[in-house]
């Protein structure tokens, strides 16, 4: 395994959806196809900064008519891509049906990986079942991001305490606790989470 190195902050361990990129990788380990390299990383603030990860396959890895990606991102989900015998020919990239939740079981994640970079094709098969560490991950997700704005993490939230900012189109998803974040601390977040996303107001 080839590990990029990511932006935030500085070693792979420190990103929030890291368990599950390194469970993931296990998994595939331990199937007998481990990816060439592994990417995880997250976008920047004004791209949300929503988590991801890159799982390639060069040529020598496949069943030689090609590599295989796969992509996983933070708030859609599983998508693969076809390479072709350049890593940079993209033959194709769309999102994996197999999968029914953002958080496939690392083995359920193996299964469609070995089908595709054995037979370069998708399993016929639905997998439903959640990883059991994805509220974890979603946590330490939400808790990143309020860091980034200015916010201390959320110990524990209560579904009445909460509300919820999301600036426009794909934007910063943003968690406010009303009942430890002041009020000011949280329009000071909610504004950083918008402004990022906005044209300057005026000429």
């Amino acid at each position: 395994m080839l590990l990029d190195p990511p932006v935030w902050p500085g070693s792979p361990q420190g990103l929030p959806h890291w368990p599950y990129v390194k469970t993931v990788d296990e998994a595939l380990a331990a199937r007998g196809i481990p990816p060439s390299s592994v990417r995880a990383d997250r976008t920047t603030r004004d791209d949300g900064l929503s988590t991801y990860m890159w799982l390639t396959w060069d040529v020598s890895r496949t069943s030689g008519r090609g590599g295989i990606r796969l992509h996983w991102k933070e708030r859609q989900g599983w998508f693969y891509a076809l390479i072709g015998m350049s890593p940079q020919d993209v033959l194709l990239y769309s999102v994996l049906p197999t999968f029914h939740t953002i958080f496939p079981t690392p083995q359920d994640v193996a299964d469609v990986a070995e089908q595709l970079v054995r037979f370069r094709t998708v399993p016929d098969v639905e997998y439903r079942t959640e990883w059991d560490g994805a509220g974890a991950v979603r946590a330490a997700a939400r808790d990143f991001r309020r860091s980034v704005l200015g916010l201390d993490p959320v110990a524990q939230l209560g579904s009445e305490a909460t509300a919820t900012a999301v600036s426009a189109g794909e934007g910063v998803q943003l968690t406010i606790d009303t009942q430890a974040d002041t009020y000011e601390r949280a329009i000071a977040a909610v504004r950083a989470a918008y402004g990022r996303n906005r044209p300057p107001a005026g000429g």
